[in-house]
């Protein structure tokens, strides 16, 4: 039951989580999510993709976010902002996206950052305050600027990876 329950969840947040496109003009995006098997091909192990709308912890789910530039002039500047959908956690360096800018948050989509510069702050037992590197766990959003001109009916793709929890 918990199961069901729980492939359900991810389904609707595979729904209702859409990647928001930002750009002076109309890019339009289509996001699939796949999960990823391992499967022996010619004696060797290999990962695939398959469609599906059952997800159990501990799957890798390969989300691809397509997306076409609809207007009559090129756009320049394109931001796609993806939410880490809930009950899963980013899989480090996995967010692909050929001719673009990758950038993370931890609130929620309020600030990015490249993970490197990506920080949060603890307070100490002593009740000092120290700035600690966010993991990828902590992961909520993920941001490509498209730093290429998209033209007219210019498509591109971007990726990234999760864990189901």
């Amino acid at each position: 039951m918990k199961g069901r329950f729980f492939a359900t969840t991810v389904l609707c947040a595979l729904l209702l989580l859409p990647a928001m496109v930002m750009a002076a003009g109309t890019v339009d995006v289509k996001i699939k999510a796949e999960k990823l098997i391992v499967v022996t091909k010619n004696g060797q192990k290999v990962t695939r993709p398959v469609q599906t709308t059952k997800f159990q912890p501990g799957d890798t789910i390969l989300y691809t976010i397509s997306y076409i530039n609809n207007a009559a002039k090129p756009v320049n500047d394109a931001v796609i902002n993806d939410p880490i959908p809930e009950g899963t956690v980013y899989i480090h360096e996995s967010a692909k996206g050929e001719g673009t800018d990758i950038a993370f948050s931890i609130d929620n989509g309020k600030t990015f950052q490249k993970p490197t510069l990506l920080y949060y702050e603890v307070t100490t037992g002593k009740g000092k305050k120290e700035q600690k590197v966010a993991s990828p766990d902590q992961y909520t959003n993920i941001r490509w600027t498209v730093t290429n001109t998209i033209p007219p009916k210019g498509t591109g793709k971007v990726l990234f990876k999760v864990k189901v929890k």
